[in-house]
């Protein structure tokens, strides 16, 4: 009887340390894609959700600068992470030159599938084109929430408004 327990054991210390090694092997191997992956979506939701037309996109240290092809600054982006309903939001907040939001892409949340998820969607997301530093954004009264997610739509509310102060500060 001990000597089972014992046997079990040491086969399942065996297969978990040999599990553990195949996952790590196979996240050192797919690090560099992943990343890539995800640098190459955050570049295309820049320049085409968050500051439309833009050609390339420069970095700077907190922010991101949208070009044409003339090299003409055509707006600025800012990446905010807002406290959700079921963690941090990730997104990035597009503005144009005259201080007015331009676009929104979520790169990541997770919040209530169904209710909070719909946060991402355009429909919800196209209420703040246009907001500037000056507008209200209160969810439920200055922007029509999602039933069921006031927790998340005003987290969205709260990362437009963080990057339109970001913004400000740069004038």
């Amino acid at each position: 009887m001990i000597k089972d327990i014992i046997k079990l054991s040491i086969f399942l210390a065996v297969a978990c340390a040999l599990a553990a090694g195949i996952l790590s092997v196979t996240y050192v191997a797919t690090e560099g894609r992943i990343q890539q992956q995800k640098t190459a979506e955050l570049n295309l939701a820049l320049s085409n959700e968050c500051i439309p037309g833009a050609c390339s996109i420069e970095r700077k240290k907190d922010y991101f600068i949208g070009l044409d092809k003339k090299r003409r600054k055509l707006g600025y982006a800012f990446r905010v992470y807002p406290k959700g309903y079921g963690g941090t939001i990730d997104m990035v907040v597009g503005i144009d030159l005259k201080g007015r939001v331009a676009g929104i892409k979520i790169i990541s949340m997770n919040e209530t599938p169904g209710l909070g998820m719909k946060a991402s969607e355009s429909s919800f997301l196209r209420q703040f084109t246009g907001k500037t530093f000056k507008s209200p954004l209160k969810a439920k009264k200055d922007v029509d929430s999602i039933t069921g997610a006031t927790i998340t739509s005003q987290a969205v509310s709260d990362g437009v408004k963080l990057a339109l102060t970001k913004y400000r500060s740069l004038r």
